[in-house]
């Protein structure tokens, strides 16, 4: 149908100054819209949200729904004017000749077009609304990770730990002593030359490997430096920085009761 053929089918003209409403979601209704002047955006609700679907203007058409498909009763989405907007008001009466003597192939085409776009005008604001309660829910830890938080684990565990920063394998050789999801303690091999030259809030990256063969890298911040009781060794108290969701994984199974 040719744009001159649409005029023809012009019910009244309605106008509308920006900010009014044209359509609202869920009212019952069965005129369709074609905007001469101005814009017009289309939106689903959610609860408190307006999801934008898109924004329409001169020459295009809105209510169409009602009219292609004639299990829809109620608008199924709203319509603002964004500013002063002229539209021509049709009745879908004047339309339905034309769309009967439409071949059965654009009938077809036009069906599965229109199941498509319900489905995905049904989708997009569940989708909008999940995501919206996913950025306002604060992100917990299971229960089960809170409650080993503090728990610790005395373990014998090799390791190796290096400035944060530095290469691979330039680092102190020792031993975790004690392991918990908030930090370690670790026993060290104090270098053979020279004194100990870190201190508390120094971050060193610390790796090893747990009982079931995992490889776990940590890093970590000092919070005390203590002499051990074997010669040549201290004990570091460190806490972890950055967790990963790998390693609070692995450290979480790790620490569960046997």
């Amino acid at each position: 149908m040719t744009e001159d053929q649409l005029d023809t089918y012009s019910d009244v003209r309605l106008r509308y100054k920006k900010g009014d409403l044209i359509i609202k979601e869920g009212d019952y209704g069965i005129s369709i819209y074609k905007i001469v002047t101005g814009k017009v955006t289309v939106y689903a609700e959610a609860e408190d949200l307006e999801i934008p679907l898109g924004t329409l203007g001169p020459g295009e058409v809105i209510g169409e729904m009602i009219f292609l498909d004639q299990n829809i009763e109620r608008r199924s989405a709203s319509a603002r004017a964004l500013e002063n907007t002229e539209v021509e008001s049709w009745h879908p009466g004047m339309l339905a000749k034309e769309y009967e003597r439409m071949p059965p192939i654009l009938k077809i085409i036009a069906d599965q077009a229109l199941v498509r776009l319900i489905r995905m005008n049904r989708l997009i604001p569940q989708l909008v609304k999940r995501e919206a309660q996913k950025k306002s829910k604060p992100k917990l830890r299971p229960a089960h990770m809170e409650q080993r938080r503090h728990y610790r684990k005395e373990v014998r565990l090799r390791a190796s730990c290096r400035p944060a920063g530095t290469a691979i394998g330039r680092g102190l050789s020792g031993e975790i002593k004690d392991v918990s999801l908030g930090g370690v303690g670790m026993e060290i091999r104090l270098p053979s030359v020279g004194k100990f030259p870190y201190k508390a809030q120094d971050e060193f990256i610390i790796n090893t490997v747990l009982p079931n063969g995992k490889d776990l890298e940590l890093r970590a911040k000092i919070l005390s430096i203590k002499k051990s009781g074997a010669p040549g060794k201290l004990f570091l108290g460190m806490c972890f920085n950055d967790l990963s969701d790998i390693a609070t994984r692995e450290l979480g199974f790790f620490l569960m009761p046997a």
